[in-house]
């Protein structure tokens, strides 16, 4: 099983998709997809209605026909708000609080440690597109896992043991 990462979800959508990933999204029988990603989706569906109307709709109706299908939604549980406040603690990862926080147009909640916090609290390794803030993640926290699909790589090798435990003494801002 693997949590998909926005980069992939959006991609299923593309009608020019990349090869690989198209195959490999058509061969796994087990994809979750987290709360954070739907969000996400979300976002851009409703920044789109502002300028690309027609465009937000067929991507809200392709979004509700992907939730309809037999995916697994991981649970946001304590769990995973302990890890998620745990990543956000950390000094090294504070930039990925948002997208572009230079910009305050185009300033936006970064969903990368709440994806990881998922990904960590439910042991299923990430696939995705845009794996360098994983592996930055990774440094500090191991996660289960990232897999780029495009190019058939582990950017984080996947993990075979039990997942390492996230503790509240762990090097925080």
């Amino acid at each position: 099983m693997f949590l998909l990462d926005t980069s992939v979800l959006s991609h299923a959508h593309y009608s020019r998709q990349h090869p690989a990933v198209g195959e490999w999204l058509d061969g796994q029988r087990h994809l979750a997809i987290p709360f954070p990603v739907i969000l996400e989706v979300y976002i851009g569906i409703y920044e789109a209605q502002k300028n690309k109307p027609l465009l937000a709709d067929e991507i809200l109706s392709w979004l509700d026909d992907v939730l309809s299908a037999d995916f697994f939604y991981p649970d946001i549980n304590r769990e995973v708000s302990r890890i998620l406040a745990t990543l956000y603690c950390h000094n090294e990862l504070r930039h990925l609080w948002y997208r572009d926080p230079e910009n305050a147009r185009k300033r936006k909640p970064g969903q990368d440690l709440f994806i990881a916090a998922i990904s960590i609290a439910h042991d299923i390794p990430i696939a995705s597109l845009d794996a360098k803030d994983f592996a930055l993640i990774n440094r500090h926290v191991d996660l289960p896992g990232v897999y780029n699909p495009a190019f058939s790589s582990w950017v984080v090798p996947k993990r075979h043991t039990s997942p390492m435990e996230v503790t509240d003494d762990m090097e925080v801002a």
